[in-house]
């Protein structure tokens, strides 16, 4: 028996709660439909198909994006990329949402809206600002989902031949992903803001 009426929201909470369990590729319709307690076509006078299903929880994914409003452009930079890098850690398939273009979300433009008038409180022109955002956007993606950066375990090296990579190896392999972000991060935005702060 289901402890609260069906609803999109509930569905929403339900995909998440797989999709956080067990991977993205474990969100179906019977999927959440056993999740909650009733029959897949229920899910239908909610929801049209699971497209639809990532688009919601992307959009549920884009409405916990960070906008943090104190301190300095710098400081607002640094808070509100790291906490969305927080949250995708927490939620590890939404990377893999987000980059689909088919569930892109209004939800997010405050997200967006917040990073753009940071960058240009901070001096940038909106050009630049253009350049800072959407590098700064792959940095964040290509953290999320690049699991295991060049030299990962699984090939042996020859030193011989590949010295650099054999000396770096044990940094490439046990960085922690949260602080080997924030290094990446902030090294980026003292490049992109230079004297601005």
């Amino acid at each position: 028996m289901r402890d609260q009426p069906l609803s999109r929201e509930a569905i929403v909470i339900a995909a998440r709660r797989i999709a956080d369990a067990d991977g993205l590729s474990a969100i179906t319709l019977r999927r959440v439909a056993q999740e909650l307690n009733t029959g897949q076509a229920s899910l239908y006078r909610h929801i049209t198909d699971r497209r639809e299903l990532l688009a919601l929880l992307n959009d549920d994914l884009a409405q916990a994006f960070p906008v943090p409003t104190g301190g300095t452009p710098r400081e607002r930079l640094l808070a509100q990329w790291l906490g969305a890098h927080r949250l995708l850690l927490e939620h590890p398939w939404a990377a893999k949402v987000i980059v689909d273009a088919s569930s892109a979300t209004e939800s997010a433009i405050p997200f967006a809206e917040a990073a753009m008038a940071t960058f240009a409180e901070a001096g940038l022109t909106p050009e630049t600002a253009a350049h800072a955002y959407r590098a700064t956007w792959h940095l964040l993606i290509g953290h999320v989902i690049n699991e295991h950066p060049l030299g990962h375990p699984g090939f042996d090296l020859d030193p011989a031949r590949h010295p650099a990579l054999t000396a770096a190896r044990p940094h490439l392999v046990s960085a922690d992903p949260a602080a080997e972000f924030e290094w990446a991060l902030r090294r980026l935005l003292d490049g992109v803001l230079g004297g601005h702060r």
